[in-house]
């Protein structure tokens, strides 16, 4: 039996105006974006332009209404992203005090079986004084390790990531590919990630990838805005 559909695009497109002379002329970002995601699904966009990509983001997150089309969510289902994870937190309170948070599980799921947050702070080396400081005196490693477990843990079933995972090193990126083996939530990419798909390439030569941990839905879109499947 095939997940429950959580997520759907039927025709969705996006276009903005322009003036030019006596005519007014309607540029297309997105156009003709359907699609069905299911629970565990994997998905990413390729874009041509920087526009397109914060198009499409914001109308994931519904901070824009497509012209065309619409988009259809499951009950319950909420979209948040890695920005507003980052964005989300009290730069001047410790580690403790932002995962105190209702957004986040204190046992979620990872790697088959729940765990203890505290479990995985420690698998990502945030122990000993760490969680006591601010997020402000983080290290730049430390922050991005601090970023990803906020993601583990976040309670939802739609993630869109744009920034984190081309932050990812050994350590954290060997953890995110535990975490995906087992998530049940879709995962959206969005852009090439290049960086992250070599490292995955590099740390599992010679092994096949997991079904979950790979992305085989992929989207592009044209330069007028034609969204496709790619094969």
């Amino acid at each position: 039996m095939k997940p429950r559909v959580l997520l759907k695009c039927d025709n969705v497109g996006y276009s903005s105006s322009s003036a030019s002379g006596n005519s007014v002329e309607e540029k297309w970002d997105i156009l003709k974006l359907s699609l069905e995601l299911h629970a565990g699904d994997r998905a990413s966009f390729l874009f041509q332009n920087e526009e397109q990509k914060q198009v499409l983001w914001r109308l994931f997150l519904q901070k824009l209404k497509p012209k065309t089309g619409s988009f259809i969510f499951s009950a319950k289902t909420h979209i948040h992203s890695d920005d507003s994870l980052w964005t989300g937190t009290d730069k001047k309170a410790t580690l403790l005090e932002n995962m105190n948070s209702k957004l986040f599980a204190k046992r979620p799921w990872f790697g088959g079986q729940r765990k203890n947050f505290e479990t995985l702070m420690d698998r990502l080396a945030l122990s000993g004084r760490i969680p006591h400081l601010p997020v402000e005196e983080l290290s730049a490693e430390q922050a991005a390790r601090f970023w990803l477990l906020m993601l583990v843990t976040a309670k939802t079933k739609v993630v869109l990531i744009d920034r984190l995972f081309s932050k990812l090193d050994q350590v954290s990126l060997a953890f995110v590919q535990e975490w995906l083996e087992s998530y049940t939530g879709i995962i959206i990419l969005f852009g090439e990630h290049a960086e992250y798909f070599n490292a995955v390439k590099t740390s599992t030569k010679d092994q096949p990838l997991k079904s979950k941990t790979e992305f085989n839905s992929v989207f592009s879109f044209s330069a007028a805005g034609q969204a496709k499947l790619l094969d």
